[in-house]
């Protein structure tokens, strides 16, 4: 635990020192281009780095254009390596009630992870989708599948069950 909390308070340290370089004025940074990509790429950098350290099983990129996950990819790749985790780009990314589906719709993100991580990522899609098959995909199903997602994401209860509240059966 002390672990996980020495990582995270050093986030914001490594964000705050970007903005201190740069001003809002100056750069969008809701915009992928050659000025401010690193501050996006440093934010691989530091998923990637928890991952590496098993304070998370998965860290989740921005989410991109498939134009700039195609420029920025080999980027990523690099990050990648140097931890020693591996990523996936996904597409098609799975959507609870976590989060609202109109943030990742049509959008590409790149899973940071390590060990066989992904392959749980995969089976909770394949259990979501299994249970749209069988048209058992109710409010319980749903309130699962989100909360399985959440513990992959290494999200306490309290936070998952926030974001629930706050963006559940709006997908």
């Amino acid at each position: 635990m002390i672990k996980k909390l020495s990582i995270l308070m050093l986030f914001p340290l490594i964000l705050s020192s970007y903005a201190q370089e740069t001003s809002a004025d100056e750069i969008n940074l809701e915009e992928f281009t050659t000025d401010n990509i690193h501050f996006h790429m440093g934010v691989v950098a530091a998923f990637a780095e928890v991952v590496k350290l098993d304070v998370k099983q998965i860290g989740l990129s921005e989410m991109f254009t498939a134009e700039e996950a195609d420029k920025w990819e080999t980027v990523i790749k690099h990050i990648t390596d140097r931890n020693g985790v591996l990523y996936y780009r996904e597409d098609d990314f799975l959507v609870t009630d976590l989060f609202p589906a109109s943030l990742t719709e049509g959008l590409t993100l790149f899973v940071i992870y390590k060990g066989d991580t992904l392959d749980k990522y995969k089976a909770l899609k394949a259990r979501k989708a299994g249970l749209i098959a069988q048209n058992s995909y109710d409010q319980t199903a749903r309130r699962e599948i989100a909360k399985a997602f959440g513990g992959l994401l290494d999200y306490s209860d309290e936070v998952i069950d926030e974001l629930i509240a706050t963006n559940g059966l709006q997908n």
